[in-house]
């Protein structure tokens, strides 16, 4: 997957002098060297402490170590790599240029949403977490057909239940909403200007109203293969949304 990063690249003449003074260029070079090899390893964000603590370095280091690679990898034309930069860490993305040959491999899909599945998951990103029901009633239409791509696209996930009757499941967006659209956290996104109808809301359904709803949730649920809620959301999810 890749991302679009809008930092201005700092060169290594820019980074250097700020080192502190115990770090030599040697070990400063090796630092850089093993910040490739983990994150080729690791496929998800690496937080900035835990890389710390395995170039047995100090934070202040390590950020630029991490800035210095960016840098590298941004000015390298030859690359097709990049170092996305995130809330929860850093983590080795490809660059959007290599995008249509990553398509063209055996296996690989790149993620692409329709307009109303970009609009379904517009809605879920503003007033996450929100329901199936809350999601139908601002788009005015059923949106069964797109949540379930957006769940097997992994752009959003069940983060809960709404304690109301028929406790209806709760939807969030995922680590991968964040890469698709190039941001480091959620609190990037503007502020919203989408409003629920009171009638719409599950608090503001009659309790016949809100029965069906359940039985449509519970259908739902099932043709999604749902089980508990704790088995369902990931830990990285979870840690992620806390």
């Amino acid at each position: 997957m890749h991302i679009d990063n809008d930092l201005t690249p700092l060169s290594k003449e820019e980074l250097m002098p700020d080192l502190p003074n115990l770090v030599s260029e040697a070990d400063f070079e090796s630092m850089c060297a093993a910040l490739d090899g983990l994150l080729l390893l690791q496929n998800k964000p690496i937080g900035l402490e835990k890389l710390a603590e395995i170039l047995n370095t100090n934070i202040q280091t390590v950020e630029k170590v991490v800035l210095t690679r960016k840098s590298d990898f941004d000015n390298d034309e030859k690359s097709g790599l990049q170092i996305a930069i995130l809330e929860t860490g850093v983590q080795l993305a490809t660059k959007a240029k290599v995008s249509q040959f990553i398509q063209r491999m055996d296996g690989q899909k790149l993620v692409s949403l329709s307009l109303p599945a970009l609009e379904t998951l517009s809605v879920i990103a503003f007033k996450q977490p929100i329901t199936k029901a809350e999601i139908d009633a601002i788009r005015g239409v059923n949106c069964d057909g797109v949540v379930s791509t957006l769940l097997e696209k992994k752009l959003i996930f069940v983060s809960g239940e709404k304690q109301v009757i028929g406790k209806p499941r709760l939807y969030s967006t995922t680590q991968d909403f964040l890469f698709y659209f190039g941001m480091k956290s959620l609190k990037e996104l503007p502020i919203p200007s989408i409003d629920i109808p009171a009638e719409l809301t599950p608090e503001g359904q009659t309790k016949e109203n809100l029965e069906n709803s359940a039985l449509d949730e519970k259908e739902f649920n099932e043709s999604q293969g749902f089980m508990t809620i704790d088995r369902e959301m990931s830990e990285e999810d979870e840690n992620w949304e806390n």
